[in-house]
């Protein structure tokens, strides 16, 4: 059975059984081991079935502890040359290597190809297979100022900000994870003659008075023009009356497509990001991974597919490797060491 040993040696394999004066040395409690012959050793004289294996590092100070395992998990492979030993199931968790005869592992301190803001930290355990680890400090980032992006057992959450003032920006959020111009008639300057609206714009008094002012451009009651844009189906002059920004030939605002050329309804970019329009390409707008056609959203922005993404995209064969990047290792299992 491979294991880190205590003292921080960058390999992996089996040491002898550490040496006792008494089995209370052992702690038979937690290992299952006695003192035999001066060594911390399995009680069962059957030696086909059970062997020491390293345990668990003490909480306080550098002395190991062994542990009874089956012997099959503890049989080291011989070698006289690295390409003697199997390498780990994973091609980032190191590679092979024959120390003194017997095939071990050098794995790596820390995995380089890492999937940014997906709440987890890829490790190597010790068969050199990559396992998944929480990571809270590892949380997505929207690109929305007015979202404040966590992680919760493992899963990115991304709750409002409070309403206020916008830390990044002159606007404000208004608590529902939403950047406005205002939240009260006094965020914007004389009330007298300008009106904070329901969507939290800056307009003119008129455009909330319950009336039809077509005189001031209002192509709708109390949306169009200066005030509010229009929703689907009510009438509109030009794209900038309409809250989707498409107006007909009919002049009525319409609702978003994919293939209107215009960033809307839940698009992260023009005409992409939508669950139901494409992905979108390197360099636009994105609040999801699955926003981008890389796979890979860092900070409101599509990346390019690289090779140390920690995403299996562009022409690679698998994550991180084929294509332009190195070669995907040829075995698919581990055999023990």
């Amino acid at each position: 059975m491979l294991w880190a040993a205590c003292s921080g040696d960058p390999y992996v394999d089996v040491e002898e059984e550490p040496p006792c004066d008494s089995t209370a040395e052992c702690d038979p409690g937690r290992t299952k081991t006695e003192c035999i012959d001066g060594r911390c050793q399995c009680p069962n004289p059957d030696e086909e079935e059970i062997c020491c294996e390293p345990g668990a590092r003490e909480e306080e100070g550098d002395e190991c502890r062994r542990a009874c395992r089956p012997i099959g998990e503890c049989k080291a492979a011989r070698c006289e040359t690295p390409r003697d030993c199997p390498g780990p199931v994973d091609a980032r968790c190191g590679e092979a290597a024959c120390i003194a005869g017997v095939c071990r592992l050098a794995l790596p301190e820390q995995i380089q190809d890492q999937r940014p803001g997906d709440c987890v930290t890829l490790r190597c355990d010790e068969a050199g297979r990559v396992v998944e680890e929480p990571d809270e400090g590892d949380a997505f980032n929207d690109g929305n100022e007015c979202t404040v992006d966590t992680c919760a057992s493992g899963v990115g959450v991304h709750h409002p900000r409070e309403a206020g003032r916008a830390e990044e920006s002159s606007g404000r959020c208004d608590g529902e994870g939403n950047l406005v111009e205002c939240l009260t008639e006094g965020d914007c300057g004389n009330p007298s003659s300008v009106a904070c609206s329901r969507r939290g714009w800056c307009v003119p008094q008129w455009c909330v008075d319950g009336d039809f002012d077509a005189p001031f451009g209002e192509t709708a009651t109390d949306c169009g023009g200066a005030c509010d844009p229009c929703t689907a189906g009510q009438a509109c002059l030009t794209m900038g009356d309409c809250q989707d920004q498409v107006c007909t030939e009919e002049r009525k605002c319409a609702l978003p497509t994919c293939w209107d050329s215009v960033r809307n309804g839940v698009e992260t970019d023009v005409d992409c990001g939508a669950p139901s329009c494409p992905a979108c390409d390197a360099g636009k707008r994105c609040n999801s991974h699955e926003s981008c056609k890389s796979g890979v959203c860092v900070d409101g922005v599509c990346r390019a597919a690289t090779c140390g993404d920690g995403v299996m995209n562009g022409d690679e064969a698998g994550v991180d490797c084929g294509g332009l990047c190195v070669a995907c290792p040829l075995y698919v299992d581990y055999v023990d060491i």
